[in-house]
C-alpha cells in the first residue's frame, strides 16, 4: 500500500534569501496530478521546461503556469469539504480558455517553504555551497515533517528528487542529509536505499534528465517557490503578481495562525518558516516574521474572509 508514502521534490532561489521549496505528493496520487499537468500543457500547446523566471508575458507559457499552480494548490488540499475546486487548464490554440473542477479526491500533496534569511552568506565554517544546501535542507524538512504530520496522518518518504547537481559542483550527500537528521519524530520516516537522491535534470528535454514525470513535479516546485515567493519576499516581475494569484488565499488564513488555518480545507498541507544565524546559534521563525510585500498586504487582506 502506498498510504502515507510521499516522493519530495525539491528546487531552490536565492532572491532575497536561500528559498527551499519541498513538494511532498503522496505515490498514490503521483500519476494523476502528472497527468492533469500534461492536459494543460497539451490544453496550451506548451512543451517546453515552465519556470517562473520565463513567465515574463501573457504568453502561452503564462497560461500553462497559471493552470500548473492552480492545479498544484487543488491537490495540496488536505480535504475537499465537498466543496468543487474550479481550475484553469489552459487555452486552445485559438485562445478559447478551459476550465474544469479537481475531483474531490485530488488532495493529499503537501509543501514546505524554508528560508534561510542570510543566503547562507554567514555559515562561515562549511567546505562549499553543497554542504550549506544540505544542511539547511535538513533543518526545514525536520521542522515542515514534524509540522504537517502526525500519528494519523504519517509521512514516509520513498525518494528525493533535487533540480540538477551541477550548479554544486557535485551530487548531494546522502550521509549528511539523512544520516544526521536526528530526532526525527515517530510519525515520519525516509527511506534507507542507496540511490535515495536523484539529482538528475529537471529539464526533460536532455538525455540526463530524470523520468518526464518527475521532471513535470520539479517545474511545479520551481513555479510553487517563486508564488510563494511573490507574497512573502521579493516579486521578480510584476506580472508574477498574477500569475501566483491561487496562492493569496491559503497564505491570507495562514499568516493569521493556527486558529484561522484548522477550519481551512488546507489545514496541515504546508507550512512557512526561516531561520538565520546570530551569535553562532540558529534561529528560527514562522511566516509571521517574513517580510510581506506592502503592496500585498491588502490584496492578502481581501481573501481573510473568504470561506475555506
Amino acid at each position: 500500500m502506498d498510504k502515507g508514502k510521499f516522493e519530495l521534490f525539491h528546487d531552490e532561489s536565492m532572491k532575497k534569501g536561500f528559498w527551499h521549496g519541498m513538494l511532498l505528493i503522496p505515490c498514490e496520487k503521483k500519476q494523476e496530478i502528472t497527468d492533469y499537468l500534461v492536459k494543460a500543457r497539451n490544453n496550451t500547446n506548451y512543451y517546453d521546461p515552465i519556470g517562473i523566471k520565463k513567465v515574463k508575458t501573457k504568453n502561452r507559457i503564462f497560461n500553462v503556469a497559471r493552470a500548473w499552480l492552480q492545479i498544484g494548490i487543488g491537490f495540496m488540499r488536505s480535504t475537499s469539504k465537498n466543496k468543487k475546486y474550479p481550475i484553469f487548464f489552459g487555452e486552445l490554440k485559438k485562445g478559447k480558455p478551459i476550465y474544469g473542477f479537481l475531483p474531490d479526491e485530488c488532495v493529499g500533496a503537501k509543501f514546505i517553504l524554508f528560508r534561510e534569511k542570510h543566503s547562507h552568506e554567514k555559515m562561515d565554517f562549511y567546505s562549499d555551497h553543497a554542504s550549506k544546501v544540505e544542511t539547511t535542507f535538513r533543518m526545514g524538512l525536520k521542522g515542515g515533517l514534524h509540522f504537517l504530520g502526525n500519528e494519523k496522518s504519517q509521512i514516509n518518504i520513498t525518494i528525493m528528487h533535487f533540480d540538477g547537481h551541477e550548479h554544486y559542483q557535485r551530487n548531494l550527500d546522502k550521509t549528511r542529509i539523512v544520516d544526521r537528521l536526528e530526532g526525527l519524530r515517530e510519525y515520519c520516516s525516509i527511506s534507507n536505499r542507496d540511490d535515495l537522491i536523484d539529482d538528475r535534470n529537471s529539464d526533460h528535454r536532455k538525455d540526463n534528465s530524470q523520468s518526464y514525470e518527475d521532471c513535470q513535479l520539479l517545474q511545479l516546485t520551481d513555479l510553487l517557490i517563486g508564488g510563494f515567493r511573490t507574497f512573502l519576499g521579493e516579486k521578480t516581475r510584476e506580472i508574477h503578481g498574477e500569475l501566483s494569484s491561487p496562492i493569496y488565499q491559503i497564505i491570507a488564513r495562514y499568516k493569521k495562525g493556527y486558529a484561522r488555518m484548522r477550519h481551512s480545507r488546507w489545514f496541515g498541507s504546508f507550512c512557512v518558516s526561516q531561520c538565520y544565524l546570530n551569535d553562532g546559534g540558529w534561529i528560527f521563525e514562522d511566516v509571521n516574521k517574513l517580510v510581506f510585500e506592502k503592496e500585498n498586504i491588502k490584496q492578502l487582506e481581501l481573501f481573510e474572509e473568504e470561506s475555506n
